[in-house]
């Protein structure tokens, strides 16, 4: 933490559950920050990760130790999902002022409480040895005995009616070839253009919208896609999710979406000591043996035991834990993973997925 950016910062704190404090300094909106503290590996791109509804609910910490170098777009095409954002240090100064915003001036904007000046890799290391905690950013540590009974008790709410669009979007590409219906559960846009690529018109609905609607105009394939929270928060989407299952549609799941499903054929969820955040998740494909270098942001998982080899087969497996981040379903056609798929710049090897699922749509427009 330079002297420079010390002037422009007053005292803050991390308080967590069990009691430990971190001294550090205000940044960003100057106010209390409740959260599940959780830590993302990623080098760059922080403006993204904010921005992701999977982490509403949650204090971010950035494990790359300079944030804000390169300054922020100050006209984001979304709004902050973390409640709070936790950096070693921040740049004052970015190297392109004359374009972008500050970080500091980013989170202020949107109103996200901010610490910087931790020990960011003493509180990661924690974080992994004991597991995910709940922590407050405070600029007091007055009424801690209050502040603790807060963090002990706190749960991070469901969000998926809060992230999810108010009303359908309707996404049209030239010469399509499917058409998807896409229930929002608090999906980052990005993945939708790999299959608007591949001929894909796309229609987002509410979260909530049943099974009969989604239906109603006979898409040829239906995707579930990522969100924040804890999947048995959604008995609702789940019932939803059995009547399609019903239908015999094509599906495709990612992250959150994996989970629904699996949750939907009676597969158990297990929570994450730590969780898996970041950009360089090893996951191993068990066709080929291939290992897979990911972008996951999820802290849940299906239990790798509860997976029942009559209803589904394990197609991916996370190489640092073993556990559970893709399946093929027999029954009925469907496969899902637990990472963000991409075949954008560095991220090649995982887009074959997306083709496994137009072959699926290609093959249910020729058995119609």
């Amino acid at each position: 933490m330079t002297e420079h950016t010390q002037n422009k910062v007053s005292k803050a704190y991390l308080v967590l559950e069990d009691g430990t404090v971190y001294e550090g300094y205000s940044m960003g909106k100057s106010a209390k920050a409740v959260g599940e503290v959780v830590f993302n590996t990623n080098c760059s791109t922080y403006q993204d990760l904010l921005s992701d509804p999977t982490y509403s609910g949650q204090i971010v910490v950035q494990t790359y130790p300079l944030i804000g170098n390169r300054g922020v777009d100050p006209n984001p095409s979304s709004k902050l999902a973390a409640s709070g954002y936790i950096v070693r240090e921040w740049c004052v100064e970015p190297t392109d002022a004359h374009e972008y915003i500050t970080l500091d001036e980013f989170l202020k904007r949107d109103g996200i409480t901010g610490l910087c000046g931790i020990d960011t890799r003493s509180l990661t290391r924690k974080i992994r040895k004991n597991g995910v905690m709940n922590g407050a950013i405070v600029d007091s540590l007055d009424h801690m005995e209050e502040l603790l009974q807060e963090l002990k008790e706190y749960r991070v709410p469901p969000a998926i009616g809060k992230v999810t669009v108010s009303e359908p979007v309707r996404m049209e590409v030239e010469n399509a070839k499917y058409e998807l219906a896409i229930p929002d559960y608090g999906m980052r846009r990005g993945i939708l253009q790999f299959l608007q690529q591949r001929g894909c018109n796309i229609t987002l609905y509410p979260a909530y919208t049943s099974a009969q609607e989604l239906l109603k105009n006979h898409p040829d394939g239906i995707m579930l896609s990522d969100g924040p929270g804890d999947p048995w928060d959604n008995p609702e989407i789940i019932a939803i999710i059995k009547e399609l299952i019903a239908s015999g549609k094509p599906i495709f799941g990612v992250g959150l979406g994996h989970q629904l499903l699996g949750v939907a054929c009676g597969f158990e969820i297990e929570k994450l000591p730590v969780g898996h955040r970041g950009s360089n998740q090893p996951t191993r494909r068990l066709d080929t043996g291939r290992v897979l270098i990911t972008s996951q942001n999820h802290g849940y998982t299906v239990a790798k035991d509860s997976v029942k080899e009559e209803v589904a087969e394990i197609t991916h497996l996370n190489v640092n834990d073993g556990t559970v981040e893709g399946l093929r379903y027999k029954g009925f056609p469907a496969i899902t993973v637990q990472f963000e798929p991409s075949d954008g710049n560095g991220y090649q090897d995982t887009a074959y997925i997306f083709d496994e699922f137009v072959a699926m749509l290609e093959g249910g427009k020729a058995n119609a």
